[in-house]
């Protein structure tokens, strides 16, 4: 089982527990439900997310899907599209102590916007997500 190796490697190096080493945190984020069921259910306490592609927002967005990923996950990770077509599965998430990391975020798809650091800043300030994956971390947006 892909979950009990992957385990078993960060008890090995001691990176098991949250805050470990703060040098080298550990978040585990995957699209299959089932996978961060079975790590929480081998004594996984390491910030988990569980990532939401188009598609799946019916399964994993709505008010029961989000109560149901709080049983076995720390947060979210929505497709970017996703949030801006629903802003208010931020709050939903939020009300129940998920975090939100939206994805992806890159210079070559801005999503109408007038480049990617204006689109982050969107997403992060307007929105409210907490965090978010870009393959342009030089354009991270900073507060003003």
């Amino acid at each position: 089982q892909m979950e009990r190796l992957v385990w078993e490697t960060l008890r090995r190096n001691r990176l098991d527990q949250p805050g470990a080493d703060p040098h080298t945190p550990v978040v585990i984020q995957s699209f299959s439900a089932e996978a961060l069921k079975n790590l929480a259910a081998l004594g996984c306490r390491l910030p988990m997310v569980l990532l939401v592609r188009r598609g799946d927002e019916g399964r994993w967005l709505t008010a029961e899907g989000l109560r149901e990923v709080r049983r076995f996950a720390s947060g979210i990770g929505p497709d970017k599209h996703l949030v801006l077509a629903d802003p208010g599965v931020v709050a939903r998430a939020h009300a129940l102590d998920l975090t939100v990391t939206v994805y992806t975020f890159r210079s070559a798809d801005t999503a109408g916007f007038p480049d990617v650091r204006s689109e982050m800043a969107h997403y992060l300030w307007r929105l409210g997500v907490d965090a978010v994956f870009t393959d342009n971390p030089d354009q991270f947006p900073r507060p003003k």
